[in-house]
C-alpha cells in the first residue's frame, strides 16, 4: 500500500510563451525553490504544477493543465500549502478563489503563501477576505491591461493609422512618418498606387455601370492585371475589393469609423452606390454558374416544388440544355439539381422547366412593369446627380443609426441615453427613411439603364436588340425572384395565334404547350 503524504505545492505560471520554453516560468521556479530551501521545506517534484502561455485572467478562454491537476491532487488530499510568486499567478478571477476556498472545507488545504512572505489563512474569515480581495486587486489590474491593449487599438483608429494585415488593392502600406520627419514605431498608413488606382476607378465605372462582377473579373484576369496577392481575379476578389472602408478613406473599428490618414480612390458616394448596388441579390446568386451566362433567369430562379406543408423547396435553379423524352435536339431549361458540384444536398430535383417559353413571359412581364412606369421622370436629366444627394443621405441615415444605437447603450443616469421604447421609435423612423432613399435610388438606376436607349428606339426594342447583360441588368430592377412551379404540358398553347407574343415565340421554336400562370415573379417595386 502506498501512502501520499501531504505536502505544499508550488506553482508557477506564464501568460504568453510564444512557442519557446520560458525563461519566467523557469525563473518563479527558481524563486520558489530558494524558498522552500530558506522554510526548510522538502521538494516534491511530484506536487509542482506549472502553466506556460497560460491565462489566469478572465479575458482568457484556455483551459489551464497544470491548474487543473492542481485542484486534483487538492481533491485526493496531498496538498495543505500552496506556493506561488504573486495571487495573479493563481487566479484573477472569484470564480476561481471562491472554487478553491470551497475545497478548503472538505480537504487538508490550508494556506496560500506567496515567496514575498504573504500568507493566506484559508481556515480563517480574515484570511478568506485578505485572499479574495487580492484576487480583485489582480483581477482590476487583469482589467485595466486588457483596456490599455484596447484603448491603444482605438487610439490607433482615431488616429486613422492602419491595423495591418494584407494590404487593400490599390494601395502599399508605409511607415508614418511625423511632422519632424521622423518614422513613428509601429504605426502605419496606406499609400496609394496609381497602376492600381486607375485599376479600381476603371471597376468603379464599370460596376455603376451595371456589368457583372464576373465579367470585370475575367477580363482583368485576360488582361494579366494580378489581383493585391499577385493571383487572378474572381468575383469574390471584386465584391471584397468594393465593400472595403480603406478605399474611402475611413478607418473601421469595431463598427466605428474614423478619417483615416490615407486618401480615399473612391469617393464616399459613389461607394454608397456601389453598396446599394451590391446588396443586390441578383448581382451574386447562382454564382457557381461556368462560363458565359446564356440564361436569362440564372440567378433568379428558384424551385417551386412544394416539400412540405407550406414549404418549397426554394433552390436555385441552374440552366443546361438536356433531352426529353423522344426529343433529338438538346434544348435550353431551367432545372431543380438534387446535389451540387461538390456532392452537397442543395435541392429537391424534381423540376425541369423548358427555359424559351419561362424567360418570353417574364421578359413580357418586365417590359410590361416598366410600360407601367413613368418614363419620363425614370430619365430625368438630374438623375445622376441626385443619386449622389441620395448616397450621401443614406450615409448620413445610416450614421444616426449608429448614433441612436450608442445612445441605447449609454449608463444608465446619462442624459443621451435612449430608453428602449424611444430607440426603437427612432430605429423605425431612420429605417423606413433608409428604405424609402433606396426606393428613389432603384427607380433612378432604372432611369440611368433605361437612358442608354438609342434615340427613336422602345424599350421593347432596345429589350430584342440588346445583349443579355444588358436584359438582365433591367430585369433586376425590378425582379427579386422569379418562382417557377411544376407544370403538365397539357393541352394549353401559349401564346396563342393572335396573341402579340406570337412571332417572338416562332421565333424561339414555338408555340409551346405551357402554362404561364405556374410562375410567380417578385417584383422589388
Amino acid at each position: 500500500m502506498v501512502v501520499l503524504l501531504i505536502g505544499r505545492a508550488p506553482y508557477t505560471r506564464l501568460s504568453s510563451d510564444y512557442g519557446k520554453v520560458s525563461e519566467s516560468t523557469a525563473n518563479q521556479r527558481f524563486e520558489e525553490e530558494e524558498y522552500f530551501q530558506r522554510q526548510g521545506w522538502p521538494w516534491d517534484e511530484t506536487l509542482y504544477f506549472t502553466d506556460n502561455d497560460l491565462s489566469a485572467s478572465k479575458y482568457a478562454t484556455k483551459p489551464r493543465p497544470g491548474y487543473l491537476d492542481l485542484l486534483a491532487a487538492i481533491r485526493t488530499g496531498r496538498v495543505e500549502l500552496i506556493l506561488i510568486t504573486e495571487v495573479s499567478r493563481l487566479f484573477r478571477n472569484l470564480a476561481d478563489a471562491v472554487e478553491l476556498l470551497n475545497l478548503v472545507r472538505a480537504t487538508p488545504l490550508r494556506w496560500v503563501e506567496t515567496t514575498g512572505g504573504a500568507r493566506y489563512d484559508l481556515t480563517t474569515v480574515q484570511g478568506e477576505h485578505n485572499l479574495l480581495e487580492a484576487v480583485v486587486g489582480a483581477s482590476r489590474e487583469s482589467g485595466n491591461t486588457s483596456d490599455r491593449v484596447k484603448r491603444g487599438k482605438r487610439a490607433n483608429a482615431r488616429a486613422g493609422y492602419w491595423p495591418g494585415g494584407a494590404r487593400p488593392y490599390g494601395y502599399m502600406r508605409v511607415p508614418v512618418v511625423n511632422e519632424d520627419g521622423v518614422i513613428e514605431p509601429g504605426h502605419f498608413t496606406l499609400q496609394p498606387i496609381p497602376a492600381e488606382v486607375a485599376v479600381v476607378d476603371e471597376i468603379r465605372v464599370r460596376v455603376l455601370d451595371g456589368e457583372g462582377l464576373s465579367r470585370i473579373a475575367s477580363d482583368l484576369t485576360e488582361r494579366g492585371i494580378p489581383s493585391a496577392k499577385g493571383k487572378s481575379w474572381h468575383r469574390a476578389t471584386i465584391r471584397q475589393l468594393l465593400e472595403a472602408p480603406a478605399l474611402r478613406g475611413v478607418r473601421s473599428h469595431h463598427g466605428t469609423e474614423y478619417p483615416a490618414t490615407w486618401p480615399a480612390i473612391i469617393s464616399p458616394e459613389d461607394w454608397k452606390r456601389i453598396q446599394f448596388l451590391l446588396s443586390d441579390e441578383a448581382r451574386h446568386l447562382g454564382a457557381a454558374s461556368k462560363g458565359v451566362r446564356s440564361y436569362l433567369l440564372t440567378g433568379f430562379a428558384e424551385c417551386g416544388v412544394s416539400v412540405a406543408e407550406g414549404q418549397l423547396c426554394g433552390a436555385m435553379l441552374r440552366g443546361a440544355r438536356t433531352r426529353a423524352g423522344v426529343e433529338t435536339t438538346y434544348r435550353r431549361r431551367y432545372r431543380c439539381e438534387r446535389n451540387n458540384n461538390y456532392g452537397a444536398a442543395v435541392g429537391c430535383g424534381a423540376l425541369v422547366r423548358l427555359a424559351d417559353p419561362v424567360e418570353l413571359a417574364v421578359s413580357e412581364a418586365v417590359l410590361a412593369r416598366y410600360e407601367g412606369e413613368d418614363l419620363a421622370e425614370l430619365v430625368a436629366p438630374d438623375a445622376p446627380e441626385e443619386l449622389h444627394e441620395l448616397a450621401a443621405s443614406l450615409g448620413e441615415d445610416g450614421r444616426r443609426l449608429e448614433q441612436a444605437s450608442r445612445d441605447r447603450y449609454r449608463r444608465k443616469g446619462d442624459p443621451l441615453r435612449l430608453e428602449e421604447g424611444q430607440f426603437l421609435a427612432i430605429q423605425a423612423e431612420i429605417k423606413e427613411a433608409m428604405e424609402l432613399t433606396k426606393r428613389r435610388m432603384a427607380r433612378l438606376e432604372q432611369g440611368r439603364a433605361l437612358a442608354e436607349i438609342p434615340v427613336g428606339m422602345t424599350l421593347r426594342q432596345a429589350w430584342d436588340a440588346a445583349d443579355l447583360g444588358w436584359r438582365r441588368t433591367i430585369l433586376s430592377l425590378v425582379v427579386a425572384k422569379v418562382v417557377l412551379y411544376p407544370s403538365a404540358p397539357g393541352r394549353r398553347v401559349w401564346p396563342a395565334e393572335i396573341s402579340p407574343l406570337i412571332k417572338r415565340a416562332e421565333a424561339l421554336g414555338g408555340p409551346w404547350n405551357f402554362d404561364p400562370s405556374r410562375i410567380d415573379i417578385k417584383w422589388k417595386l
